[in-house]
């Protein structure tokens, strides 16, 4: 997997899971600024200085400020659309051969969305490269400023990862 591959899977696990980013933090930071990542090194830095852990419950799950759900962006909080929605992105993920446990969590789960990205980066046979680039336009690209301007206004340090994805998501624009 090649450096943007892995950024994608690393912003996933800091959305979902910073206390394992956390465990391998001087090596991660290392990556980080080989791979020019300052976003990156300034999440981990305010990380290690709080309880991310906590700060991440509270901003993205028990009655979430920031729902990290594609769905809740792009449909609203009661839409009848969103099983069609969310059948449509498991099928984006079947095609290339992704699996995701729909027992432990909703295929609009953006962690899922970038760790779908991460994996599939590079993939280019049969016009894949342009099914992601079309995955991206229809299922993150309408509702991401919401999510990272709702982030930005808590002053989250997650700011700082999204900013990294939004740069890595330049990849589609200049397609």
């Amino acid at each position: 997997m090649d450096t943007r591959g892995l950024l994608y899977i690393i912003a996933a696990r800091a959305l979902d899971s910073p206390l394992k980013l956390l465990e391998v933090g001087e090596e991660l930071a290392k990556f980080a600024e080989e791979a020019g990542a300052g976003e990156l090194l300034e999440f981990l830095q305010a990380a290690r200085v709080m309880d991310i852990e906590g700060h991440r419950v509270e901003i993205f799950e028990l009655a979430p400020k920031c729902p990290p759900y594609a769905g809740y962006y792009a449909l609203g909080e009661d839409s009848r659309e969103r099983g069609w929605y969310m059948h449509t992105i498991l099928t984006y993920y079947r095609a290339f051969g992704f699996d995701m446990d729909v027992r432990r969590e909703l295929p609009d789960y953006f962690p899922i969305m970038l760790e779908f990205l991460g994996a599939t980066y590079g993939v280019d046979d049969m016009g894949k490269a342009a099914m992601r680039r079309d995955f991206y336009r229809r299922f993150i690209k309408p509702w991401f400023s919401k999510f990272k301007e709702c982030v930005e206004r808590h002053k989250s340090p997650y700011s700082q990862v999204l900013k990294m994805v939004e740069r890595l998501f330049q990849e589609f624009e200049n397609l």
